[in-house]
């Protein structure tokens, strides 16, 4: 009984994990990187690399360039302060639009400031770190709801291959200290153990918080009664004409920021990271300024009011009140803290890099699964189509989708910094290199094929900090005196990438048979 129950484990482990293998490999790789979204963007916006926090009346000249820029239909504005994340000034602001599907739907316009001077950096249009991010959660330029049930489907595919590879393998934690090398499928399954036991806590709570983040699309029935009562809400919104009044910022001028954030943080004990300001231009014209990112893991940052906030009237400077917000249950609790897991917004730099690390580690453990099967099957004759599709599959959806996000990296300096539709350059250029990246296998004999694609994805990722060089402001030495850590980061995880890139090619050239 035990066995037929094992049998059919492995069954439906090894299924579970092939059919949507190679979408659960996207998954986790974009959203591996998306942990560093901000990071990422900030690195490709290079002429925001020199910015450097040096006098705090630039964040009053943050709102002299909104009160000179904004339109005057903007429904509020937005001010980031610098952190060890964001090296500008962010000035945004936000217009309403009427989406026929969607319904109110917020328009953002950002700005990135010179954090010394309040400058406009003019920073160039791109998606960065955000179309990953976007890519990991809904699959980008796919519609939104559908994108999400395909993720929730491959999600719960993965949850099924960890509950199963658990139950599977009965010698799970001892075969985590056994690396047996150039020992073929053998060695291959060690280094699926080896990753999947290292970092199977995070594995479980990723996969399980996915699920969650996504239950309203998946289990839809439980929020009929909801929609149904906010879908009534919003067409009566969308009757009412919307009314516009324009601002009067001769009349009504703001009051400086500077000192009304140092009253903030004095009576919230916290460091502020976020002004909101709305009703611009206006008599009540109010900011609202939000801490920065809390260490507490059911925070929640998903509007102004996070976990606590104060309020000020910029007509005249007068305190407004303080809020604070608790969770409305204990099921909402455990929701957010999930969810906070999950995105790790909890997180500072160095709990964000083990994050990160896990992140790998879980990429790997599925990139070594669908090539456990190819070696399994690399001797059964009578399959040879399936087992081709499948090595073909593999090498572009693992080799091929790190060679695509090299090259959207790499067409972020070379396409012109200001032409109209650079990003759309930009993502185009990694959908055309990754559909490259199928073809070729098709054509040339697989094994090559993985090392040839091993090098290209070596020398490109090695090639970052040198392309960075000669495109930005800051290299990665200089980076590192300027106290830069965000662009000395991540053209060191770059080079370190290539170099683990190559070695692995060498390692793959030396081997007699590759599947």
């Amino acid at each position: 009984m035990k066995e037929k129950f094992r049998q059919s484990m492995s069954w439906l482990h090894t299924w579970s994990g092939l059919i949507l293998g190679w979408l659960i490999f996207v998954i986790f790789f974009t959203g591996t990187l998306s942990y560093f979204r901000h990071e990422i963007t900030h690195w490709m916006q290079p002429e925001t690399h020199e910015s450097v926090v040096r006098d705090a009346a630039a964040l009053d000249r943050a709102v002299d360039f909104l009160v000179k820029n904004a339109p005057d239909d903007a429904a509020g504005w937005l001010i980031a302060l610098p952190d060890e994340r964001m090296k500008t000034i962010e000035a945004s602001w936000r217009k309403v639009r009427i989406d026929p599907k969607y319904g109110i739907r917020p328009e953002i316009t950002q700005n990135f400031l010179d954090a010394s001077t309040g400058e406009n950096t003019n920073a160039r249009k791109t998606h960065g770190g955000e179309f990953l991010y976007r890519f990991h959660i809904e699959l980008y330029g796919m519609d939104k709801t559908l994108g999400r049930w395909i993720i929730g489907i491959a999600t719960m595919a993965m949850f099924i291959a960890i509950i199963t590879g658990i139950i599977l393998h009965k010698r799970i934690f001892k075969d985590f200290f056994t690396f047996r090398g150039k020992k073929g499928v053998r060695s291959w399954m060690d280094a699926h153990i080896f990753t999947a036991v290292l970092a199977l806590p995070y594995h479980v709570m990723i996969t399980y918080s996915g699920l969650l983040l996504l239950m309203m699309i998946l289990l839809p029935w439980n929020t009929e009664e909801f929609m149904r009562e906010y879908n009534e809400m919003r067409a009566k919104m969308l009757e009412q004409p919307a009314e516009v009044i324009s601002p009067d910022f001769e009349q009504y001028p703001p009051v400086s920021i500077v000192p009304l954030i140092a009253d903030a943080e004095k009576r919230l004990g916290e460091k502020i990271g976020k002004i909101y300001i709305s009703n611009p231009g206006q008599r009540n014209m109010l900011a609202t300024f939000v801490p920065v990112r809390s260490d507490k893991i059911t925070y929640t940052d998903r509007s102004r009011n996070a976990d606590a906030n104060v309020n000020y009237s910029l007509r005249n400077g007068r305190f407004y009140g303080e809020m604070r917000t608790e969770p409305i249950s204990k099921a909402y609790s455990v929701f957010n803290a999930l969810s906070t897991l999950h995105v790790a917004r909890f997180a500072d730099t160095f709990m964000r890099w083990l994050f990160f690390i896990s992140g790998v580690m879980g990429t790997v453990m599925t990139a070594t699964g669908l090539i456990i099967w190819v070696q399994k099957k690399a001797k059964a004759a009578n399959k040879p189509f399936g087992r081709k599709l499948v090595e073909v599959l593999n090498i572009g959806g693992i080799t091929g989708l790190a060679i695509a996000t090299a090259a959207y990296f790499w067409a972020n300096r070379l396409v012109p910094a200001y032409s109209a539709d650079r990003m759309s350059w930009e993502v185009g250029v990694f959908f055309t290199v990754w559909v490259l990246t199928f073809i070729h296998p098709v054509i040339r004999d697989r094994k090559q094929a993985w090392i040839d694609q091993l090098w290209v994805c070596a020398g490109m990722f090695a090639l970052i900090p040198v392309i960075n060089a000669f495109t930005s402001p800051m290299n990665l030495f200089n980076a590192f005196s300027a106290g830069n850590m965000v662009v000395a980061g991540f053209d060191l995880t770059a080079l370190v990438t290539g170099v683990l890139l190559a070695v692995t090619a060498v390692f793959v050239s030396g081997k007699k048979e590759v599947k």
